[in-house]
Order: C-alpha cells, then sequence, then structure tokens
C-alpha cells in the first residue's frame, strides 16, 4: 500500500476541514495517508520583500524537513499533468520509487525556490493562484482521483 505524505504550511479552517477529512478518509482504502502541518511565518502587513522570502525560506525548511520519499512540490510554476498522466506519475511512485511520496503545500506566499530545486517534481495544478487550503482539498481530490483511475474504478468519468 502506497504511502503519501502531505505536509503544509499553517492548518486548515472551516470551510475546507470536512472536505479535507472526506478526502482523507475516501484515500485511506488505496493508500496510508498522513497530513503534517508546519507553523506559518507571521508577517506584518508592511513585510518587505526581504521579510517575506525570509518567512518562505523559514517555512521551506521546516516542509522539507518532514519530507520522506518521493517529493512533488505543488507550485504554480510547476509543471501541468492531466488526471490520467498524474495517476500514471504515482503508479510510477508506486512502483518504481518505493511506494512514497510527500507532497508538499507552501502557505499564503508560496515555496521558495530551494524547496522546488530539490523536489523531485514541482506540479502546478493552475496557472491562477489558489488560497493554500483549497489547494489542499484539490490536491486530496486528485489523489483520490488518480488511486481511482489506477484501480480502474468508476469515478473518473
Amino acid at each position: 500500500m502506497m504511502r503519501l505524505h502531505i505536509v503544509a504550511v499553517g492548518k486548515v479552517k472551516h470551510p475546507f476541514l470536512e472536505a479535507v477529512e472526506q478526502y482523507e478518509e475516501w484515500l485511506s482504502a488505496y493508500a496510508r495517508i498522513e497530513t503534517r502541518e508546519v507553523k506559518s511565518e507571521t508577517l506584518g502587513r508592511k513585510a518587505s520583500k526581504k521579510d517575506i522570502e525570509e518567512a518562505k525560506e523559514a517555512e521551506g525548511g521546516r516542509l522539507l524537513e518532514a519530507a520522506e520519499g518521493w517529493i512533488v512540490a505543488l507550485d504554480r510554476q510547476g509543471k501541468p499533468l492531466s488526471s490520467e498522466a498524474f495517476a500514471e506519475k504515482l503508479k510510477d511512485i508506486r512502483d518504481f520509487e518505493g511506494g512514497e511520496a510527500t507532497f508538499l503545500i507552501g502557505g499564503p506566499h508560496g515555496l521558495p525556490r530551494t524547496v522546488r530545486k530539490k523536489a523531485d517534481l514541482v506540479l502546478s495544478f493552475s496557472q491562477m493562484t489558489l488560497p493554500h487550503q483549497l489547494s489542499r482539498v484539490f490536491l486530496l481530490e486528485q489523489l483520490y482521483r488518480a488511486m481511482k483511475i489506477i484501480h480502474g474504478e468508476a469515478y473518473h468519468k
């Protein structure tokens, strides 16, 4: 059984929490799923670009410390994949990369370059900026969809 880790900056809050819990429950039939939340840096409204970059680096370091197995960073600068291609990538991770992957989700200011460089795959769900809490729901839904595709089960269509 695959081991999937989701490591995210900050906590999921209502209304996203119910969707996160539901997808985690559904995914548990296909993979062991573990979610870890790392501390978000606090920035004031007048934070400089330097302050933001330092905060992203600190958060990125915590994300990487928690990563295990194949590392997938979610970033709008990443590679877009169809649901079928994403399922194929997960299948490859399961079959050839030890069956363990960590998906990294940055905070409100995104991921630092150091995390993108360390990742085995930088994945984009959209060129648009998504709230990091919504990104977690979207990731879980796509993981569930991919598992259904891999197992040849209805849901995807």
